[in-house]
């Protein structure tokens, strides 16, 4: 009987313990967010910092270049418009031989002339002008005959007036334009040719300051006046 009354009341101890143990739990409050939280960022500072890292650069908006560097990057550049060939009459570097004591009226352009190897001429030519000034100038070019050829002349040609284009004109018979020995009184032993010059004193002229072509010619004996006849600029050459 007494063993039955201890086991009696170990049971009722058990009840009355187990009873207390609810009603503690159930006055617990549940865990706040922010506690929730600060629980996850400790987790986080637990982990290997270069996952850390990558979760962070991933979560985070891409930054856009610098504007320097945009700058820097060259833009496409448009295409260009196809420019038109001009015809040799549009060039600026050409002349005109015409007339009655021609064949054929003959356009020539800076390069033709160039091209003409056989009648080319460089020297220095002595000139002197009107004031009494005597000066050395040395010139490429090629000789008159040979253009004059590439025309053709006529059995009745007797005269040829080299033209600027601002109107300037020389004269000179035929015999005069085709004569290869014209003298420098300072050198007797020399003899020239007259030349249509492209080039003077080392450099071309320049097509866009005017016709890059000039008549050059020595002198007939000493003391002839010759610097006036150099025509510069020439447009056209007349032969009558």
């Amino acid at each position: 009987m007494k063993d039955r009354n201890n086991v009696f009341s170990i049971l009722l101890i058990l009840l009355l313990s187990l009873s207390l143990l609810t009603a503690c739990q159930a006055k617990i409050p549940p865990a706040s967010a922010a506690g929730l939280a600060e629980t996850a960022d400790e987790t986080k500072a637990n982990e290997q910092p270069g996952e850390v890292q990558k979760e962070t650069e991933e979560a985070a908006p891409q930054e856009q270049p610098p504007e320097d560097v945009l700058k820097a990057t060259p833009a496409e550049a448009p295409a260009e418009p196809q420019k038109k060939e001009s015809s040799k009459s549009d060039d600026k570097a050409c002349f005109q031989i015409e007339g009655t004591g021609v064949e054929k009226s003959i356009l020539f352009s800076l390069d033709e002339i160039k091209a003409m190897k056989d009648a080319y001429f460089e020297d220095d030519f002595f000139s002197l002008n009107s004031y009494g000034t005597k000066e050395y100038f040395h010139f490429k070019g090629v000789k008159v005959k040979a253009v004059l050829d590439k025309a053709g002349l006529n059995k009745n040609a007797k005269t040829i007036s080299f033209i600027a284009f601002d109107g300037y004109k020389q004269e000179l018979t035929l015999e005069q334009a085709l004569k290869e020995d014209y003298i420098d009184e300072q050198d007797p032993d020399k003899k020239y040719p007259v030349i249509i010059a492209w080039h003077e004193n080392g450099s071309d002229y320049d097509p866009q300051k005017g016709a890059p072509f000039r008549l050059v010619i020595g002198q007939k004996e000493p003391g002839d006046v010759n610097k006036p006849q150099w025509v510069q600029n020439i447009a056209k050459i007349v032969v009558d």
